[in-house]
């Protein structure tokens, strides 16, 4: 049996567990490094998603979740700016939700992610009352922000997101920002900022690039960003780094629950606008066209997608490591980094990833640091410096009692 068999024996299938639904294709703004509008096929689809097309959804995710039995079945709301869809449609969707939800019993959560600009009253009384999460993107302050996040006039929208940002904290709604990484400025840009606004809960992404691109280093952000977190949340935990607390669940052996950190299958099935079906959306960052399938939902069951040829390679790739990435020391806690950051022409997702040796960088600075602040606890009550039980392959179910009941390590 070859290598990759073996690691595909390794990861069971699983019914899809997740969906991204592209409920617009069109933006309000131009952001400069927006990976969607780098593949014009998007152009083909409908502007927005249609009653016809939602219905449709519908009666699958309730024969999904029927099926599997599932316990929970998250729903992410894209675009585009998904918001463009309107607000009617945000109520109709989530009333459906409950529907579902009593009938199957299953857990539905709904979240939607958004540049923000159209957030008024109406909005925020929608996500409340519907009880919709909110992933506002925002990068940070407005030198850094607007220098990607423009209008198409070419005009910084900065004043509008973060006045949207301070109406979501204000109200009862969970709020998450997204921001990317401009290694240019120092992480504390970021942090200020978002601690100034109230928002406890964010991340601070690394721009997309394929192997093909030469983008700038991460790595000293990164690793600084690492420092004031850790500062932060010394006596408490006070916030949130998504990428931070992801690449430390990693590192202690467990599975980060986002798609960008730690050796698994990505499983994620992004329906679009007609009903197609897709795999991962930021693989359109490989090109024109390259995700596009004929499955859809009107002739499918949402888990057959499993069988759709570039869906599974893009799934299979995800678990398949280069060479480089099977012999690296921190394999199971980066699986080979981002997906979509390790594709090249030549090679298709063969590659290291294009940010390899930042993210090595990174893992080992993190390591390094935690192995000084972890510890074992044993029976007693004795602890054990983690440094002092290295490399006796301490297990993961041993070193989690030293995290609190937030995940973050005990300092």
């Amino acid at each position: 049996m070859s290598a990759d068999d073996l690691e595909s024996a390794a990861f069971q299938d699983q019914p899809i567990t997740q969906l991204l639904v592209k409920v617009a294709t069109r933006c309000n703004i131009d952001c400069s490094y927006c990976y969607w509008f780098r593949d014009a096929a998007v152009y083909d689809k409908p502007k927005l998603m249609s009653s016809h097309v939602l219905q449709q959804l519908l009666q699958r995710i309730e024969q999904h979740v029927a099926r599997y039995s599932l316990a929970d079945f998250p729903i992410i709301l894209h675009g585009g700016e998904p918001l463009l869809w309107g607000v009617e449609n945000f109520h109709r969707f989530a009333e459906a939700r409950e529907g579902i939800s009593s009938r199957t019993g299953c857990e539905i959560p709904i979240a939607v992610t958004t540049n923000g600009v159209l957030i008024d009253d109406q909005w925020l009384d929608c996500f409340e009352t519907r009880n919709i999460s909110v992933a506002i993107s925002i990068d940070g302050p407005a030198h850094i922000h607007d220098i990607h996040r423009r209008t198409f006039q070419g005009t910084g929208t900065h004043a509008a997101v973060e006045r949207a940002a301070r109406m979501l904290v204000s109200r009862d709604i969970g709020v998450m920002a997204l921001a990317v990484c401009n290694p240019a400025y120092p992480p504390s840009h970021y942090v200020e900022f978002f601690a100034a606004c109230g928002i406890s809960s964010y991340d601070i992404m690394i721009p997309d690039a394929t192997v093909d691109e030469k983008p700038a280093s991460i790595a000293s952000f990164y690793n600084g960003l690492f420092d004031l977190w850790l500062a932060g949340n010394r006596s408490a935990s006070t916030t949130n780094v998504r990428i931070i607390s992801d690449m430390i669940t990693a590192l202690l052996g467990n599975n980060s629950p986002t798609e960008g950190v730690g050796h698994k299958p990505i499983e994620l099935c992004t329906i679009m606008t007609d009903g197609t079906v897709e795999a991962h959306d930021v693989l359109r960052i490989a090109g024109d066209g390259f995700t596009q399938t004929k499955f859809n939902i009107f002739d499918h069951a949402i888990d057959e997608v499993r069988n759709e040829p570039r869906w599974k390679a893009a799934r299979d790739a995800s678990i398949h490591l280069c060479e480089k990435c099977r012999q690296c020391k921190f394999m199971n806690a980066c699986g080979g980094g981002y997906l979509p950051h390790r594709f090249s022409r030549k090679n298709g997702y063969d590659n290291p990833s294009v940010y390899c040796d930042d993210l090595y960088s990174m893992f080992e600075n993190m390591q390094s640091v935690l192995e000084s602040h972890l510890y074992v606890s044993k029976a007693g009550g004795e602890r054990i410096n983690v440094r002092d039980t290295l490399p006796g392959a301490q297990s993961e179910r041993e070193l989690m009692p030293s995290l609190n009941e937030s995940g973050q390590p005990l300092i």
